[in-house]
């Protein structure tokens, strides 16, 4: 399944920056429309640069349905960051993997953030 994951999060990722450069574009547009007289063409401009913008959104929303219908979790957006749910030592836990790493070899407990990723497995409670 990694091989199909990877490359959804590789397209989540890619999507990801360009809503970022977009939103980053459309802000500074709205900041000068809001001290040039705009016109027609302006505006339209404007309403376009929103709708594609959304619809870049709504392409992350579908990739991250279709990852949860594999039964795994997005949780980083802008490095794809994946997670497997499992149980380790009865307790829930994630396998987690994201965009650049060759294999799925972190892990972290359910109730513990995102950020304590480790490679390690505990021993037997």
């Amino acid at each position: 399944m990694l091989p199909l994951v990877r490359s959804i999060a590789t397209d989540i990722a890619e999507v990801f920056r360009n809503v970022t450069g977009r939103r980053t574009d459309l802000h500074r547009l709205f900041r000068k429309g809001t001290t040039l007289s705009s016109g027609p063409l302006y505006d339209d401009e404007l309403a376009e640069s929103r709708a594609d913008l959304q619809e870049e959104y709504e392409k992350i929303w579908r990739y991250r349905a279709e990852l949860e219908s594999l039964g795994v979790f997005l949780r980083q957006t802008e490095e794809g960051g994946i997670e497997f749910p499992t149980i380790v030592n009865g307790r829930e836990a994630f396998f987690s993997w994201r965009t650049g790493e060759k294999t799925v070899q972190f892990w972290r407990f359910a109730d513990m953030p995102y950020s304590t990723r480790r490679s390690e497995l505990p021993t037997a409670e």
